[in-house]
């Protein structure tokens, strides 16, 4: 029984982080980096936890529900937890640690101070660069990486020059990365929420997935959107009808009462899209 919760548990690790992880791949984001997040998080979720079962928060505790070494702890619950830096540079993106030496090794600078248009070859040129602050990786390689996120452009066709010292893609798409991440959030605190709650407690997911051609995703997409639009009016037309106001406690003071919503989105993929772990069964397609 044990195994197959484990086994289960590694399921869901796998189907939650997959696509996150290809985010954070495209935006530059080393698994050193993600590290440093799930320390944080750990850290943070354990202290939680403990509070919760009415247990005394120290860090000796921490370690054995974590896993975190106990002389980390201090730093980690100190740091702002929307920031991440990881114990040691070489947990960086690789290709950060040769911005970061472009801009900071005076070598690769220009008289101003300034990050200089390097050759690709040659003396203190682009490759000899990547040597220094890459960790082993082919100069070719991490320059067609940096080219790809947008952090150099090609000066003629054998110098180089930096765009920014960050690898991040673009400011405009903040808003979208913060939307995903409380849309993502919020699904997951429901149904960790239903885990545990009684029948009549937990909250509603409905989910459907059924095998069907290519060609009806347009109509799909527009069926689902109107749709959506009209359930989210109804529940907001809800909602506005049992204001906060309307509710005390027992005492006669106001409550904050409790923020309620629904999410809906629809979900596309192919079968190349689901793996199976092993000796996990996966849950069937259909109404759920």
């Amino acid at each position: 029984m044990q195994k197959e919760l484990r086994g289960s548990l590694a399921y869901v690790c796998r189907r939650v982080l997959h696509p996150l992880i290809r985010i954070l791949i495209r935006f530059g984001i080393s698994a050193g980096e993600l590290k440093a997040i799930v320390d944080s998080v750990y850290a943070h979720a354990g202290s939680e936890y403990l509070v919760s079962q009415g247990e005394r928060v120290t860090y000796s505790r921490l370690a054995v529900i974590t896993g975190i070494n106990r002389s980390f702890l201090p730093s980690i619950l100190e740091s702002p937890r929307d920031e991440f830096h990881p114990r040691s540079s070489t947990q960086l993106h690789r290709a950060a640690r040769v911005l970061s030496g472009w801009y900071e090794d005076l070598e690769f600078q220009n008289r101003s101070g300034e990050p200089a248009v390097l050759p690709i070859r040659g003396s203190h040129g682009f490759e000899e660069l990547t040597r220094r602050y890459s960790g082993g990786v082919y100069p070719q390689t991490l320059l067609s990486e940096l080219l790809r996120l947008g952090a150099v452009r090609l000066v003629g066709r054998d110098r180089v020059r930096p765009t920014r010292r960050s690898l991040s893609i673009r400011t405009e798409d903040s808003e979208s990365l913060l939307f995903l991440g409380d849309t993502a959030g919020q699904l997951l605190l429901t149904l960790d929420h239903n885990l545990t709650a009684p029948a009549h407690e937990q909250l509603p997911v409905r989910s459907l997935a059924v095998r069907a051609a290519t060609q009806s995703l347009p109509l799909f997409r527009s069926q689902v959107g109107r749709r959506a639009d009209g359930m989210l009016d109804a529940v907001e037309a809800f909602l506005q009808a049992h204001p906060v106001a309307s509710e005390a406690r027992a005492d006669g003071k106001p409550t904050d009462g409790l923020v309620l919503g629904a999410t809906v989105f629809a979900t596309c993929s192919s079968g190349a899209d689901d793996f199976q772990p092993d000796g996990v069964a996966t849950p069937k397609k259909g109404k759920r």
